[in-house]
């Protein structure tokens, strides 16, 4: 039954699916939560192999080429890059992989059909102009949102649905090449650090002394008793519940078990920054997280050694402080308070 649902309308129904996702009160970690995802992802993959098969999209057309039901359908590789995004999965760093990937290849198509967001402002090193132009985008969003929501709630009154339907369709596609450009670099952020956190696990795992390897090559093959019944080598084990040898064997500890032993003794007990504190600022600093504002403090002004008006109401200033100074000394307030 599910093979007879066309492109379109299993496309329909996964965007739906997504929207309403989005907009759930469910727990990220829940079951239910964690199925409709899966579920999502399964029939965006369905949808994205046909479109695969079909040859759909080529680099030597332009929108106009395109029906709006055929435009809609670029929009599958920004969900699936969205939806994959909020799979737990035991591999994050494969997941993350595959996220960026389709948001790749949905930028690369809009690219090649010339639907491309507005020319964004280049980007500058300066935290308050960066951090200008992330407000700037924010409202940019927010607009293209709003006239989405017009165009949806107005399209039974329109004359030419067609028309409409269309300006929806292109209206979404540049709102999804936003929201995926600002995406795609918390991502880059989260897949450096899950595979990180992958290389530090393989260190620890490999170093982790409860392992039990496979050691029977160190054992002496002579020590191996043969079944007189079988004629087959019969392996018994080293020690018995006491401890005790049960058979000769051969210690051939290989050089570097050493080395490895030492380094469990010595290493520390906690996962090592993986950048100091300096770059981490920096790196913030670029984002637009911080901004250092301020500017020069104002230099002191200078009096004007002709300017003997200044220079009276500079000694006058200097002697009622002075004045206020021999009349409160210091600590004169806290008298009642050290009494004993």
């Amino acid at each position: 039954m599910q093979n007879d649902i066309s492109l379109g309308a299993r496309f329909t129904r996964a965007q739906q699916q997504l929207k309403t996702l989005n907009t759930s009160t469910l727990s990220s970690n829940s079951t239910e939560y964690q199925a409709q995802v899966s579920a999502i992802i399964k029939q965006l993959e369905i949808c994205s192999e046909q479109v695969e098969k079909l040859s759909l999209f080529s680099s030597n057309e332009t929108t106009e080429d395109y029906s709006t039901s055929e435009l809609k359908l670029l929009l599958i590789y920004a969900y699936l890059g969205e939806a994959i995004q909020k799979l737990q999965s035991s591999d994050r760093v494969h997941a993350l992989e595959q996220a960026s990937l389709y948001y790749k290849r949905f930028l690369t198509l809009c690219q090649d059909l010339h639907i491309d967001e507005p020319k964004r402002a280049k980007e500058s090193r300066d935290a308050g102009t960066t951090r200008m132009q992330k407000i700037e985008r924010f409202k940019q969003m927010r607009m293209m949102e709003q006239e989405i929501r017009q165009l949806e709630e107005h399209s039974a009154e329109s004359n030419d649905m067609d028309q409409m339907e269309r300006e929806h369709a292109v209206k979404l596609i540049k709102l999804k090449i936003y929201q995926v450009e600002d995406d795609k670099s918390l991502l880059a952020s989260e897949l450096e650090m899950a595979r990180q956190m992958e290389a530090i696990k393989e260190q620890q795992d490999s170093r982790d002394p409860t392992s039990k390897p496979d050691s029977s090559w160190r054992l002496d093959e002579q020590s191996l008793k043969i079944d007189p019944r079988t004629r087959q080598p019969v392996t018994l084990p080293v020690f018995n519940e006491k401890g005790q040898p049960m058979r000769p064997f051969v210690l051939t500890g290989r050089g570097s078990e050493r080395q490895e032993i030492k380094d469990r003794v010595f290493r520390p007990g906690w996962a090592l920054p993986t950048m100091s504190v300096d770059e981490y600022l920096q790196q913030e600093k670029e984002r637009g997280n911080i901004i250092s504002g301020g500017g020069k403090e104002p230099e002191t002004k200078q009096v004007d050694e002709d300017d003997y008006e200044a220079l009276d109401a500079q000694v006058m200033k200097q002697r009622e402080w002075d004045d206020f100074k021999d009349e409160n000394p210091r600590g004169w307030g806290n008298r009642g308070g050290n009494r004993g």
